[in-house]
């Protein structure tokens, strides 16, 4: 997987934000040398009227290309909203839902969730060692099986997922599910999916692994306290040897 590009402003931005105050600029100057002109010509009668018609006219003119700027600028200010709104939203390295997004998304889901009736689940994923993978491959290395582990979690999580990458090497997914069956099928298919999906980096082999804490949500679960016990059960999966899954009590 690619990692998500640096996004910086366009400069075609201020680009059109100089078109415009150029256009304008130049209707002003036009304006103003022929009403000046105008004013300290000796004209006939008719010529003067010819004279501010074209006065008046040059102004008019440029209008439609000031109006033609302008909306081009709003519809680039649209864009920049938006790739704001994104970069806001998304964890910077890999794509994914960041910390503040997958916070408020997943309260709403389980407000929803209550009010529907139906059952949330959330699987925690942490890759193990992968401080080795930054020790023996370095550090960009490390960034690209960020990457590819982003990916393979994208894929392997169910239809309308929430997937997310909570910090460092942790990420989460939280979805629909019928059954603490239904979950461990889920936890145990993304591990193998994890565990098979190695490649290669600049000619280095990398293969990685991850542990899972599973934890359903409750009634009167909060986010915080949902999160709190499956980081009990992910802590549980690796003391037990790591590559593994382990549900919360």
């Amino acid at each position: 997987m690619t990692c998500m590009p640096d996004h910086t402003p366009n400069r075609d931005f201020w680009i059109e934000q100089i078109r415009l105050a150029a256009s304008v600029l130049v209707g002003a100057i036009l304006f103003a040398v022929s009403v000046t002109w105008l004013s300290t010509t000796d004209l006939d009668a008719h010529a003067r009227a010819h004279a501010l018609a074209l006065a008046l006219g040059l102004p008019l003119a440029i209008a439609p290309f000031s109006q033609a700027c302008a909306i081009r600028q709003k519809l680039r200010n649209h864009r920049l909203h938006q790739r704001v709104q994104r970069l806001a939203n998304s964890d910077d390295l890999t794509g994914l839902a960041n910390r503040r997004h997958f916070t408020h998304k997943a309260t709403q889901r389980l407000i929803t969730a209550r009010d529907q009736g139906k059952q949330l689940a959330l699987l925690l994923v942490d890759i193990d060692w992968f401080k080795r993978v930054n020790d023996t491959f370095g550090h960009e290395a490390g960034d690209e099986t960020l990457c590819h582990i982003a990916n393979t979690l994208i894929h392997a999580a169910p239809q309308g997922a929430l997937v997310a990458r909570l910090g460092g090497e942790e990420f989460t997914i939280l979805c629909t599910m019928e059954s603490d069956v239904h979950l461990s099928e889920l936890a145990e298919a993304v591990r193998k999916a994890t565990e098979a999906a190695s490649f290669i980096y600049r000619g280095d082999h990398i293969s990685v692994t991850i542990s899972l804490g599973l934890a359903t949500a409750r009634t009167d679960d909060t986010l915080s306290a949902l999160l709190s016990r499956a980081d009990k059960a992910l802590y549980k999966a690796k003391n037990c040897g790591r590559n593994q899954f382990a549900l919360a009590a």
